[in-house]
């Protein structure tokens, strides 16, 4: 052999030999590194005390001692944890809730706490307890409840249950190193190793939860795993979480909402949690179940934006518009996002228009249009809103102002525009009531009964109109104006008391302020009821009636004539027409009542 062969070949074997060194130190060295075990005072029960408490913790420190693996777990010396009780200024029998036992095991670099309570009587003493991690005190392993004539029989046991609990936790930190990794599949295998370990494990099967989740199980054996942990422990936090994920998933949403609830009690200060089941509660399709959370989560912490946005968002999915509003109005107040959301501008504007609060719809609108002039549904809610409101404003009006005289013509206006012919009547007379001095309150109520086919009524409010001290020319005007129209109706009945009805009030316009008009048509309508008297008198059977009809309507004429040459002067034309008519009644008068026998007295009177 070479020399230079040689020299590789030594190499070699060094190099073999040192990688055999490497492994065989591998192999002698354990797994993970030595984990401390604190084994704090345990908690009096029935029939014990303070001391009991110590003296338990004592025994059940050093049966655990006596059966554990030292180079996997180091108890911590009772003198080290009275001297650390005592420089937090604790008594050395004192006990501690778990928010206090935390902060001492840290500072004591302890990895696992048991935390115990001991019974006594005069049968037996009775130890319970759980192993909790201190990196998550939500890991926790509830431990067989132990019973013995004895203490020391009764820590023994309870010794033995806390060894057997710890077979698990080796295989559980091999999950948990996997499910760094991101090795989902190696990281479910271990952690069935450690439920293998030990039947009753809840630490084990919590990172089996979490890594079927990881690796995508389906959310029945997720759920399956948690229910076998809530079976042991009731209040197992992460057990509850996964429960709820799982439930959602498959969807059975009253399960899941309550499920949630239950995940929220378990620290139910913590505002970022319930935050958390909000958003679960909410996106799973529990918003009814999620309000009376949510409401009273974010009135507690008003302050809080993301609570108050959830809120918001609850209670309009709710359509409960109470919490909507109170939502709404303080993320107008605090939410700049809100502020800047025209899609938040028109729920607020919906959620005031469904609460019955129009004003407050109409104002929040009319803001948002001006501020999102390009968003069309903002414009479209807001014409609506403005439609609507012109139906109902003057009734709500009303009802709070109920004696406003200008509230009640409004509301008159608006039934005659309606149709609603005899409430708008109604409704003028009220006002007319609360204000006698409402200008031409009374011609309005003339109106009405006109078309209400009341003219006798309309024809006394107009005499009212004039006691009240309205415009004598506008009444008359008006008067004038309503006996035409009739006037023209009565050409086409052509009957006597349609043209009466005319010359009613014809005639009142004409002595109330009288014109040229007013004295013209006063007296073309005489004549035309003359006309139709007679007509009417020629068509009668009964000799007497007829000749006292035209009595009537001869007496008439000369009253017609006069009062169209008074008023010729502006319907010469007319006038002229209107004359020769009279001219030939008053020939076909003389020879009618020329048939007649003379009146007698009590006829004539």
């Amino acid at each position: 052999m070479r020399w230079s062969e040689a020299i590789r070949a030594t190499a070699l074997a060094s190099v073999l030999l040192a990688s055999r060194m490497v492994a065989q130190t591998k192999k002698n060295e354990p797994e993970f590194t030595r984990q401390s075990l604190l084994v704090i005072n345990f908690a009096p029960g029935e029939g014990a005390d303070l001391r009991s408490g110590r003296r338990a913790a004592d025994v059940v420190r050093s049966r655990t001692g006596k059966l554990i693996n030292k180079h996997e777990v180091e108890l911590i010396d009772p003198a080290d944890v009275a001297k650390a009780l005592d420089r937090a200024g604790y008594d050395a029998d004192s006990m501690f809730a778990i928010s206090g036992i935390i902060p001492l095991a840290r500072k004591m670099r302890a990895d696992e706490i048991v935390i115990g309570r001991v019974s006594t009587s005069a049968a037996a003493t009775r130890i319970s307890g759980e192993l909790v991690l201190t990196r998550d005190e939500r890991l926790r392993q509830p431990l067989i409840e132990v019973s013995a004539p004895r203490l020391d029989s009764a820590a023994t046991l309870f010794a033995h249950a806390l060894v057997a609990a710890r077979a698990q936790l080796i295989p559980q930190r091999r999950c948990e190193n996997a499910l760094h990794d991101g090795n989902g599949l190696r990281a479910v295998a271990a952690a069935r190793e450690g439920v293998a370990a030990y039947s009753r494990s809840t630490i084990a099967r919590s990172c089996l939860v979490w890594s079927l989740h990881q690796t995508k199980a389906p959310a029945s054996d997720v759920l399956a795993v948690a229910e076998q942990i809530l079976a042991i422990d009731s209040n197992n936090v992460h057990a509850i979480e996964y429960a709820a994920i799982s439930l959602d998933s498959l969807r059975q949403r009253d399960s899941a909402a309550t499920m949630w609830l239950r995940f929220a009690r378990t620290d139910s200060a913590n505002v970022d949690l319930a935050l958390r089941v909000t958003y679960a509660l909410y996106d799973g399709g529990n918003a009814r179940r999620a309000e009376p959370f949510v409401v009273r989560v974010s009135d507690a912490h008003p302050d809080n934006l993301p609570l108050l946005r959830q809120k918001w968002r609850v209670a309009y999915e709710n359509k409960s518009w109470t919490h909507a509003i109170e939502a709404g109005e303080a993320m107008m107040k605090l939410d700049a996002d809100a502020r800047a959301d025209s899609t938040f501008h028109l729920r607020l504007g919906t959620a005031y228009r469904s609460a019955n609060l129009p004003l407050k719809a109409v104002a929040t609108l009319a803001t948002a249009v001006s501020a999102f002039p390009k968003d069309a549904r903002l414009y479209s809610l807001y014409a609506q809103m403005i439609r609507a409101e012109s139906d109902t404003v003057v009734p709500r009006g009303l009802a709070l102002f109920p004696s406003s005289a200008d509230l009640a013509v409004m509301n008159a206006r608006d039934l005659r525009a309606r149709g609603k012919i005899a409430e708008s009547l109604d409704a003028t007379k009220r006002a007319v009531a609360l204000d006698s001095t409402l200008a031409q309150g009374r011609l309005m109520v003339a109106q009405l009964e006109i078309e209400l086919g009341r003219p006798d009524s309309a024809l006394a409010s107009l005499r009212s109109a004039l006691g009240a001290g309205e415009d004598s020319s506008l009444v008359a005007q008006f008067a004038l104006a309503k006996g035409n129209a009739l006037y023209r109706a009565a050409g086409s009945t052509k009957t006597s008391a349609d043209f009466a009805l005319a010359l009613r009030f014809l005639g009142f316009a004409d002595s109330v302020h009288s014109t040229t008009a007013s004295r013209f048509l006063d007296g073309v309508a005489t004549l035309s009821y003359s006309q139709t008297l007679l007509t009417e008198a020629a068509k009668l059977s009964d000799r007497s009636q007829a000749c006292r009809l035209m009595r009537t309507g001869a007496d008439l004429v000369p009253v017609a004539k006069a009062a169209i040459e008074a008023g010729k002067e502006g319907f010469l034309e007319a006038a002229e027409q209107s004359l020769r008519a009279v001219g030939e009644l008053e020939s076909y008068v003389g020879q009618a009542l020329a048939s007649c026998a003379p009146p007698s007295r009590d006829n004539h009177d």
